[in-house]
């Protein structure tokens, strides 16, 4: 079964990628546990066995969802949380404490030229929480550019993007504070290129299905 969130409707939003800041993924945190405890209720779910997954921003989103912090914040005392998390193409430039402990099984899939979210901090990411004994694991599609899942998109490049593939902070929290527009403005670029891979979405779907079966039994 799958559950789709929205979390633009309801904001009166119809896209975030030519404003990084007019929503973030950590604001959209509470939106995935919210839908879970809506999916608790389901007599056909198990409410044990629920995977997040979120696609380039949603990524960003279950990145953060899958920190410690987050399941603690938004799933304290025995509520339902997810079981594990799957993300694909996010954006892992940014470090902050919370992001060192994970609540549970994190997969990350990115492609090897992704000119947007880079795989390269990503993959550093995984090797930081390895190294620390927790379970986290990338995959690299090789000549795979951002989206490469996205069935018949041709490559293209999106000149009004906001990009901050150049881009690399640290902050003391998930919430902030967060650097000055001026510090930013120094590495954001606009543009990003995009294209379906059709091998690398067929490796991604086999991988995929045997990730779930493996961390959903």
């Amino acid at each position: 079964a799958t559950f789709v969130i929205d979390s633009f409707l309801g904001r009166g939003l119809k896209e975030v990628c030519s404003s990084a800041t007019t929503l973030t993924g950590t604001q959209r945190i509470p939106d995935a546990y919210g839908a879970l405890r809506i999916l608790a209720t389901h007599p056909k779910v198990d409410p044990a066995r629920v995977a997040l997954m979120g696609f380039s921003h949603g990524g960003i989103l279950t990145m953060g969802a899958s920190t410690a912090w987050a399941k603690e914040t938004f799933a304290p005392a025995g509520r339902p949380a997810f079981r594990a998390f799957l993300a694909f193409y996010p954006w892992c430039n940014i470090v902050y404490p919370e992001r060192e402990r994970i609540s549970g099984p994190v997969r990350i899939h990115a492609g090897e030229l992704d000119d947007w979210t880079p795989a390269v901090p990503c993959a550093r990411l995984a090797q930081q929480l390895r190294g620390s004994g927790q379970d986290a694991v990338v995959t690299i599609y090789p000549g795979a550019h951002h989206s490469f899942d996205n069935i018949g998109h041709a490559l293209r490049h999106l000149p009004n993007v906001a990009n901050g593939a150049n881009c690399a902070f640290q902050v003391a929290s998930i919430l902030g504070p967060f650097p000055p527009s001026s510090e930013v403005a120094k590495c954001l670029r606009k543009g990003a290129t995009t294209a379906w891979s059709p091998e690398a979405t067929e490796q991604e779907r086999r991988n995929v299905r045997a990730q779930l079966a493996e961390l959903l039994k």
